[in-house]
């Protein structure tokens, strides 16, 4: 009897050895499901991803993993269009869809092009303001800042285009943002270049979106119920169409905002992005200075 307690104990004490030697879990101790008792990583380690770059404008001082998110300065010297546009408007739907889909195809990451809608379900305030402004004669129209770019076909367009991207960069910009709880923070740093002033200046920062999928006509082909609208003006994060007066000190303009956002049934929250957008205030008018997306 008493050889069988000491097989028994024996046994439970092996059990237990082999069992704590072959314990898996996470063993990464800066995951958030640490377990300092596994001894085999099961694979299932979880993490708080984000920016760890301290010099980044999106750095996340909670991320314990990088997920590739950090950005910074870039004195790229970008382009912005404007398409004056509509959902009823058969041309918008046919060359003016083309001359976007071109422009991010022979412009890739150096123009941007914000779509103002009127009259159709994509209408905004901000956008009927910027329209005013630009008065189009019709729709489609397109204007790089607030300049018109005439209708001389998509290789005026890109020549003019080209012509101001051989400007030299007043301005260099970084932006970062986060969607959570229907708000977008949004982070913008600017950095004055080439002796220029920054007297005068705003930044706006407008919410974009992609990927609404809603009936569009177009020319030739008729109503089509599935077109994919793309660069689609939202608002601007301070509800001023170019934005709020910033200063630079030492040449530095570093400046966060907390912006509410339409409930996700109305814009779909991860297809949103931001363009933000140095204006220079000249008279009654604003000059386009640079942007980043």
């Amino acid at each position: 009897m008493i050889s069988f307690y000491r097989l028994s104990s024996l046994l439970l004490v092996m059990t237990m050895f082999f069992s704590s030697c072959s314990k898996e879990g996470c063993t990464d101790p800066v995951a958030e499901n640490y377990d300092a008792d596994a001894k085999n990583d099961d694979g299932n380690c979880e993490y708080i991803l984000g920016c760890m770059d301290e010099s980044s404008i999106a750095y996340n001082s909670l991320a314990t993993k990088d997920d590739g998110s950090c950005v910074y300065l870039d004195n790229t010297k970008r382009s912005l269009v404007f398409k004056a546009t509509a959902t009823w408007c058969t041309y918008c739907g046919e060359w003016g869809a083309e001359y976007v889909n071109n422009i991010y195809a022979d412009f890739s990451g150096d123009a941007e092009v914000i779509a103002l809608h009127s009259n159709d379900d994509f209408s905004v305030d901000i956008g009927y303001n910027f329209l005013s402004t630009l008065n189009p004669s019709g729709v489609p129209s397109f204007y790089l800042g607030l300049n018109p770019m005439g209708n001389a076909g998509y290789g005026n367009v890109s020549n003019l285009i080209t012509s101001e991207l051989s400007n030299p960069s007043q301005v260099s910009m970084a932006v970062s943002y986060t969607v959570e709880n229907g708000e977008m923070n949004i982070k913008v740093l600017s950095q004055l270049e080439n002796q220029f002033a920054g007297d005068n200046c705003y930044l706006a920062m407008y919410v974009m979106e992609d990927g609404q999928v809603a009936p569009q006509e177009v020319n030739g082909t008729g109503t089509v119920s599935n077109f994919v609208h793309n660069h689609i003006l939202r608002s601007e994060a301070n509800g001023s169409t170019f934005g709020v007066p910033i200063s630079f000190t030492n040449g530095i303009n570093n400046t966060e905002i907390t912006t509410p956002l339409a409930p996700n049934s109305i814009w779909t929250h991860e297809n949103l992005y931001v363009i933000a957008v140095i204006w220079k205030q000249n008279g009654n008018s604003y000059d386009f200075i640079n942007l980043r997306r």
